[in-house]
């Protein structure tokens, strides 16, 4: 990442005044976004591509298979499990600034907050980074090329996400964390079918043996697909019109 929420904040903080000394109100700050949290923990728009890297929109030709959607989600649990201390201490730190702002405090106790997150965004870009290499390594060189043809990967900064307001940010996060716990049973079934399946080629089955068991993943796909689109419309009431004509902010909260 070549930019962290942190910095920006601090940035728009010092812009606000040239007395960077002078008490704030809670007005002048109410339009603040001290939002550090948001796109190291709610990383997941979809199953189907974690990372937001661009797998949600496939084509039919070129969709996920079951063992890549397992590996994804391996991975994402992997990120999540390591990260959690960070994750938690970023959360902490966003909840301090809040309540300063909301107390009033100068810019220079604002930021001296904010100070605190450097060290741990820098650890998790790190870490966000490192994700998103190891899902784009789960793509097959026909996935990776229609990605890169139709201009994904970074070519929508992360920076659109301050734009969201606090309560927007919380009920996103919320309507995101039940969404995964929502889907976590399709994907281990998910799971389940691809070891069974890979299975039963090494004990020599025939092609139309594997595809009929790779059929018994196709109700917990769908059901997933769905929950999908019930997430993305969610998402999607809770931004002004504005924000829906952003297509940068809604590919990076839905995927789309």
């Amino acid at each position: 990442m070549k930019r962290f929420a942190c910095l920006i904040a601090l940035a728009t903080l010092a812009a606000c005044s040239s007395d960077s000394t002078a008490p704030a109100t809670s007005e002048a700050l109410d339009d603040l976004s001290v939002d550090l949290v948001q796109q190291y923990d709610a990383t997941s728009a979809s199953a189907m591509d974690r990372a937001g890297i661009g797998a949600s929109e496939f084509p039919d030709s070129l969709k996920l298979t079951a063992e890549q959607k397992a590996q994804i989600q391996a991975l994402h649990d992997a990120y999540k499990a390591a990260n959690q201390a960070d994750l938690a201490a970023l959360r902490a730190i966003e909840v301090e600034a809040q309540a300063a702002i909301k107390a009033g405090k100068t810019r220079e106790e604002v930021k001296a907050v904010l100070a605190k997150a450097q060290p741990i965004l820098a650890r998790l870009a790190t870490a966000l980074a490192k994700l998103q290499r190891d899902i784009w390594a789960v793509y097959t060189p026909a996935q990776q090329a229609w990605i890169t043809s139709k201009g994904r990967g970074d070519a929508c900064s992360r920076d659109v996400l301050k734009g969201l307001t606090a309560e927007q940010t919380r009920q996103i996060a919320a309507l995101k964390a039940a969404f995964a716990e929502s889907v976590q049973g399709h994907l281990a079934t998910i799971k389940a079918v691809h070891e069974e399946a890979r299975a039963a080629v090494q004990a020599g089955a025939s092609r139309e043996q594997v595809a009929a068991i790779l059929r018994k993943a196709d109700a917990a796909m769908d059901a997933i697909k769905q929950a999908e689109r019930r997430l993305a419309a969610s998402i999607l009431a809770l931004l002004t019109p504005e924000q829906k004509n952003n297509a940068c902010l809604v590919r990076l909260l839905i995927g789309g």
